[in-house]
């Protein structure tokens, strides 16, 4: 696998490490983020409180907040998130919700890539998992994303899935 592409695009070291592993999203990242939510929603209050604006500007700008607002939510709720690789299976936890699709009963496994702006080399990859009547996302914020990648590419490869040509052209980029 060229770590070197895929530790650009992720903006941090990409290593694949033996099972069992445990995907979590970075703590840092995750702050961040919240960070930015938080700053976009405060802001956005701010305007409406302070500078009772007209309707035309208020109801745009208090979209604009509840969206901030809800992207911080989705922050929050990452930073519960388990997502275990082993070698019989691939499992998301959230709580006391467990999703869990054992390689044997993998049906699809999609890679996309979506770039900052017009810079494609800054973005977010997103492996999507389906099988057994279970779906699992997980994006590149995640902390051991490289391992499971790589594992669910080798299981696509062993089980002769089909893939879409966006996840082979991203497979192949990433040398997968």
């Amino acid at each position: 696998m060229q770590s070197g592409l895929l530790s650009r695009l992720m903006g941090r070291p990409a290593e694949v490490k033996n099972l069992p592993v445990t995907v979590r999203y970075v703590p840092t990242l995750l702050r961040w983020e919240l960070a930015k939510s938080a700053a976009g929603s405060l802001g956005g209050l701010a305007i409406l409180l302070g500078l009772n604006p007209s309707p035309w500007v208020g109801v745009p700008v208090a979209a604009v907040s509840v969206l901030f607002a809800g992207y911080g939510w989705q922050q929050v709720r990452r930073r519960r998130l388990a997502f275990e690789v082993t070698e019989e299976r691939a499992s998301l936890r959230q709580g006391a919700r467990v999703q869990t699709i054992p390689w044997a009963a993998l049906e699809r496994v999609q890679l996309k890539y979506y770039a900052f702006g017009r810079r494609a080399d800054h973005g977010t990859l997103v492996l999507a998992l389906a099988g057994a009547g279970q779906r699992i996302r997980l994006d590149s914020g995640a902390d051991e994303f490289a391992t499971a990648l790589f594992y669910a590419a080798q299981v696509a490869r062993n089980r002769a899935l089909a893939i879409d040509p966006t996840t082979l052209a991203n497979f192949e980029q990433l040398g997968l």
